[in-house]
């Protein structure tokens, strides 16, 4: 019985704590933005900016579909052992980016502090436990690692195209107003080959586990 609901309950505790730390965010950083002159929709399209609020509304769409609706073909789409280890790849990347990179440009406190390690943290480290334990990782191979790095490669584009066409790039690392593209191409092409790697070691861990289930 408590294999049956133990990864239940990891789900509903991601699927809770990303949908509030997502919620708090929102709340907190909306009215500050249009109090220094933003429309609503211009600070929510803002805050869509971010591959910490893309990749976690994903974690928590994923976490409540397989909770509540498993058998949709939403829930089959998410259930999916590749898509599952893309997820945990993306949150993992997001909470190492911050914790290694940003950590110190966010000296945040109150609600919002506790939205950020929510989102940058809690999350990350839930989802790569649940991943780890109880995530179907029949099917996965080494090509994957390529066709994971679709979602950051998309991100990094749109982040170029609206930087370009607003002035605002989400991440310091990004910024080609201070850094200029050559550097920021640089960082992103350092940042991928990490992505790569990460994802690599995510495709032989799925191996060892199946080589351990089958020995069992």
């Amino acid at each position: 019985m408590k294999k049956t609901i133990a990864p239940q309950l990891l789900l509903l505790l991601i699927a809770l704590i990303a949908w509030f730390s997502i919620a708090a965010q929102f709340s907190i950083s909306i009215p500050a933005l249009v109090a220094k002159g933003m429309t609503y929709g211009e600070a929510v399209w803002r805050l869509f900016g971010f591959l910490t609020i893309l990749t976690n509304i994903l974690l928590a769409v994923c976490c409540t579909l397989l909770l509540l609706m498993p058998d949709s073909a939403p829930g089959r789409f998410f259930s999916r052992p590749g898509v599952l280890a893309a997820l945990a790849l993306y949150i993992i990347f997001v909470g190492l980016g911050y914790n290694l990179l940003l950590r110190n440009h966010a000296p945040f406190t109150g609600l919002h502090r506790i939205a950020d390690e929510g989102m940058h943290t809690v999350v990350p480290l839930l989802f790569a436990w649940y991943w780890l334990l109880f995530a179907v990782k029949h099917g996965i191979q080494a090509k994957d690692g390529l066709l994971w790095l679709i979602y950051p490669l998309a991100y990094f584009v749109m982040a170029m195209v609206r930087g370009s066409l607003s002035g605002f790039y989400p991440y310091p690392f990004l910024n080609v107003t201070v850094l200029g593209y050559p550097r920021v191409m640089a960082n992103a092409v350092m940042l991928l080959a990490g992505l790569f790697l990460i994802a690599q070691a995510l495709i032989r861990i799925a191996r060892y586990k199946r080589q351990d289930l089958a020995i069992d």
